[in-house]
């Protein structure tokens, strides 16, 4: 009877001793077994054997990738701009056993690396440029992590930063900045489409000018080629016709007739400078044009005979030849 006892009792711690040497470790999870309080070997996922009583499961941690949410921080920029910026950080455990025995706590660790890589790339860079560039910042930050972690047995996969929070009265600064720049922008446009509507009429200008001097020169080529024909024309008639003299003659009293009256419309006062001795040749000349009694016989005549000259004017004074004045009278001015 005491030796059925015995082993029932035998067959029982037998069975719970076997029992408990098998450990099944989940799928993404792994284990670590100590064997008097010393590192013994890491279980995988699966059925994995110990030694009850002497081996013991220390830790159980998920392989699988983590997130770590970092609360808003007190920040720092390099403009002295203070702002509040909260972050996130993915990471795995790739060696259990360096993560149990190098550091004591690995999440209080990775905190603590979080906020200080943020606030160090935070205060390297001005606001502009934090706005505007956060994937550069958590690429730096992962950079830094990274390089906190390498001892941990941690694979730090991604950092992204989360809220930014500004103060108010910056936000207004901002804002009138930019309204600022873009007045700027628009005036600098502005300015550009004048300047490309001036040149436009320049070139416009230059070509209707360019345009207008060709037809003018045109114009000047064709009224000189009709006016050398014209020349030609009338030599050749005067050259060959009986009368040509007078015909020539006509012309130039014709001519001077046009250029007094010119004289006479202007509106200023006018000085006619004539030679003495030619005054009786012209004003026979102007009589022969103007007065159509003057027979053809008279006009015949030798310029300044007295039956040449109407009775009107044959009692004009004598004008005699002007004198120029001697070098003592130019230099006494009590003579004018």
């Amino acid at each position: 009877m005491e030796a059925t006892i015995f082993s029932i009792v035998f067959a029982l711690l037998s069975g719970t001793y076997i029992f408990r040497s098998f450990r099944i470790i989940e799928e993404g999870e792994v284990a670590l077994v100590e064997r008097f309080g010393k590192y013994q070997k890491t279980l995988e996922p699966g059925i994995n054997i110990v030694l009850p009583l002497l081996d013991r499961v220390a830790l159980i941690k998920s392989s699988r990738e983590q997130v770590l949410e970092l609360k808003p921080q007190p920040c720092m920029t390099s403009d002295n701009v203070s702002v509040n910026v909260s972050g996130s950080m993915y990471w795995q455990i790739t060696d259990l056993q360096t993560a149990r025995y190098s550091i004591v706590d690995v999440d209080k660790a990775l905190i603590g690396s979080l906020t200080t890589q943020i606030q160090t790339q935070i205060g390297r860079c001005e606001l502009d440029n934090i706005i505007g560039g956060q994937e550069r910042i958590n690429e730096e930050i992962l950079t830094g992590i990274s390089s906190d972690t390498k001892d941990w047995g941690i694979n730090v996969l991604r950092v992204r930063l989360g809220e930014i929070t500004i103060p108010n009265s910056v936000l207004l600064s901002m804002e009138k900045q930019k309204a600022a720049e873009i007045e700027k922008k628009a005036m600098i446009s502005l300015s550009e489409g004048e300047k490309t509507s001036e040149i436009k009429k320049a070139e416009a200008v230059a070509l209707s000018n360019k345009v207008l001097a060709e037809s003018e020169r045109q114009v000047r080529l064709e009224q000189a080629e009709a006016m050398a024909l014209s020349i030609e024309r009338i030599a050749d008639a005067i050259a060959n016709h009986s009368h040509g003299q007078e015909a020539v003659q006509y012309l130039l009293a014709q001519k001077y007739l046009e250029m007094g009256q010119a004289i006479g419309q202007s509106p200023s006062s006018k000085v006619l400078f004539m030679d003495p001795h030619s005054i009786p040749g012209a004003i026979q000349s102007l009589l022969a044009m103007t007065d159509g009694k003057i027979t053809e016989a008279i006009a015949k005549q030798p310029f300044g005979a007295s039956s040449n000259i109407p009775p009107s004017l044959r009692n004009l004074p004598e004008i005699k030849p002007f004198k120029p004045p001697s070098d003592n009278e130019k230099a006494d001015p009590n003579n004018n």
